[in-house]
């Protein structure tokens, strides 16, 4: 069975699993995401032949997360939506859960070279990480939460679309990116980059994945940067919660709860989750489709 297809089977199924079971594996999925960014920094080191390699993949991996961003703001100016500044309170959330087997895999990587065959690792971890994602997924899913999904949310939804296909022809069209079917994965990964990553390594390779990996990652901690300014000079929901991408249901959350007040967090967490339901299925749809 293709690739693709059999994660996104995966999933599905896994997300009736969870919705019948209410199962919540949350710390056997952190687990897994730790897992995967360790395999994925693991495999770019041992292909990175030199420090300046690694730069290049860094600096182009905040382009991109800077282009998607400010883009993704841009954007979503179109639609209005007016809402006051309450202010920011302090953001310290570094994901260092995240950050250090990332610096950890490609130090090792780089240093040790270890023969694995990164592919099929790769493959496997992802499938399980349908599963488990699915199943904790599913046990929150509720048809009720999906129905009454707000305006606010779909706004935002197709603001996040927008944007990262408008980012991902500027960045192809800048040469950023070697095609415009890569542009488009890793600009509409909407900052998961625990999933972005792996799934572009199995298409593209390490090199690619770690592209992938990072430009998500800068994006979520962009959106921690750069929200208080953009907000401040041009206040607009729609454009606020659509930079934070799927991270709004979570990690960016405590964020547009302080800027946006009650009702557009609402809007904020509903978009995350729809889109971190969406996420998984669109990708690999992309990498598979004709042209491009």
């Amino acid at each position: 069975m293709d690739f693709s297809l059999a994660f996104i089977s995966l999933y599905l199924v896994s997300l009736l699993i969870g919705k019948v079971t209410g199962l919540r594996p949350g710390r056997v999925v952190d687990a897994t995401v730790v897992g995967l960014i360790f395999s994925i920094s693991l495999w770019g080191g041992t292909t990175i032949i030199s420090a300046t390699t690694l730069i290049n993949v860094v600096g182009i991996s905040l382009l991109l997360a800077l282009v998607v961003v400010l883009v993704t703001y841009v954007v979503g100016l179109a639609i209005p939506g007016k809402v006051h500044p309450r202010g920011h309170g302090r953001i310290l959330d570094a994901q260092l859960k995240y950050g250090l087997p990332l610096l950890l895999g490609l130090l090792v990587g780089y240093l040790m070279r270890p023969q694995i065959p990164f592919d099929s690792l790769v493959n496997y971890e992802l499938y399980f990480l349908a599963v488990v994602v699915g199943i904790n997924m599913g046990s929150d899913l509720k048809l009720r939460m999906l129905v009454t999904l707000s305006k606010g949310a779909l706004f935002s939804i197709l603001v996040v679309i927008g944007g990262g296909v408008i980012s991902a022809l500027i960045s192809s069209a800048l040469g950023l990116l070697p095609s415009l079917r890569l542009s488009l994965v890793v600009m509409l990964g909407s900052g998961w980059y625990s999933y972005t990553g792996p799934l572009v390594s199995s298409y593209y390779g390490p090199i690619y994945g770690l592209v992938g990996f990072l430009a998500n990652f800068f994006r979520e901690q962009l959106t921690f940067l750069m929200i208080p300014p953009l907000f401040k000079a041009k206040p607009n929901p729609y454009s606020a919660i659509a930079v934070g991408g799927a991270t709004s249901m979570d990690t960016t959350l405590g964020l547009y709860s302080t800027f946006l007040g009650a009702e557009y967090s609402v809007s904020a967490m509903m978009s995350g989750v729809v889109l971190t339901l969406l996420v998984p299925v669109l990708l690999p749809l992309i990498l598979v489709g004709p042209g491009l």
